[in-house]
């Protein structure tokens, strides 16, 4: 499919499947231990809640449970239907959560469409965006979280020859600016047991950021296995014949291989417009997450979270995760303005979060975490 063939002709017959609900099969549908603490490997996240079993039955919480974005283990979201010849581009999530995924229990999804639109931008002229729905259930049936994610189906041709980011060069970084990110990863502090009142938080605070980087392929690769790793052998064969878009083959071997490779390969990333490989846009999402949890403490419930991603973060960059409280409302309730930031000063994702926080004047019961 070439750009000429993107139309709303083409869209109408996408448009068929909008509302109907897709049997997914997620990498993970047990809250386990083990799952849970290759999720916090591969974000970098120490918070003892996740990953002390010892702490969690005396914590506010009161039980064992999974970081919010640890779901997307259970389904990453991503509803690409219809359009093989086309890239898959995630660009951002809205979730809600309606209480913590507590370890031992089983989480199944669901997923639709819920709408396709026609849009042009200067990376690759004409796309499709493609809006899904995850509903995350407990075997009550009952809706643990909502996933609403955005992915963009970008044509690699018009990418490369329109060249949006054949400018960025890879970063050289000085002494002082690699011992500046260590020293980030040493400020970095988790709020645990101590609460954060509400009543002690004021419009403007900010919070301690969280940084993570110079990116690495070992970064890359602990989050895909955690998340959602690749058909492999004959998996991948067999997933190749009945969906040939899904690979391509190597122009010096011959060989077939997955898209995917994009985030390990820096000559795949440059044939669908990118300069190098890059994360998949998942993990920010997951990383500003942890913003959150390291801020809010035991206490604190992340109630809403949604993030676009506006920038590719590559292979070196240094992403600092940053929020500001917004508002704050009645209940708790306090709002939150979300940024990640490369070391080049560009902003690669912005986003917004409500969070709940224990109010001094009731006492905190833990019902709306553990449910």
């Amino acid at each position: 499919m070439t750009t000429s063939a993107i139309s709303p002709q083409t869209l109408d017959k996408c448009r068929v499947l909008l509302g109907v609900w897709l049997r997914r099969h997620g990498h993970n549908t047990i809250v386990a231990e083990g799952a849970i603490h290759r999720w916090t490997k591969a974000i970098g996240d120490r918070n003892p809640l996740f990953l002390n079993p010892n702490h969690a039955p005396s914590s506010a919480v009161g039980a064992a449970v999974a970081p919010p974005c640890w779901l997307y283990t259970v389904d990453d979201t991503v509803v690409a239907l219809k359009f093989p010849e086309l890239h898959v581009v995630y660009s951002g999530t809205d979730w809600e959560f309606f209480r913590w995924a507590r370890v031992g229990e089983e989480i199944t999804t669901r997923a639709r469409l819920i709408d396709i639109q026609l849009k042009e931008g200067r990376f690759c002229g004409p796309m499709i965006r493609q809006i899904g729905e995850v509903e995350y259930l407990d075997r009550a049936q009952e809706v643990v979280a909502r996933a609403t994610s955005s992915v963009l189906r970008t044509s690699r041709e018009k990418a490369v020859q329109l060249g949006k980011y054949d400018n960025i060069e890879a970063y050289r970084y000085s002494q002082e600016e690699l011992f500046a990110v260590e020293d980030a990863y040493d400020a970095e502090e988790v709020r645990g047991p101590v609460p954060r009142y509400w009543e002690n938080v004021q419009v403007g605070d900010h919070v301690q950021p969280v940084v993570k980087g110079p990116l690495t392929s070992e970064d890359v690769l602990q989050f895909i296995c955690a998340t959602r790793p690749a058909h492999g052998f004959s998996r991948f064969v067999r997933e190749r014949q009945r969906h040939p878009g899904i690979a391509f083959q190597d122009a010096n071997t011959g060989t077939w291989n997955s898209w995917e490779a994009s985030m390990l390969d820096n000559s795949v990333a440059r044939t669908m417009g990118l300069p190098s490989a890059h994360d998949c846009g998942l993990d920010r999402v997951s990383w500003v997450s942890q913003l959150l949890t390291n801020w809010m403490g035991d206490a604190g419930f992340l109630s809403k979270l949604s993030v676009r991603l506006t920038r590719p973060n590559l292979y070196g960059d240094v992403t600092s995760c940053e929020g500001s409280v917004s508002s704050k409302g009645d209940q708790g309730v306090v709002e939150l303005d979300l940024q990640c930031r490369d070391q080049r000063g560009e902003t690669t994702a912005t986003g917004k979060a409500e969070v709940i926080l224990p109010m001094r004047a009731t006492q905190y019961s833990g019902s709306g975490a553990a449910g």
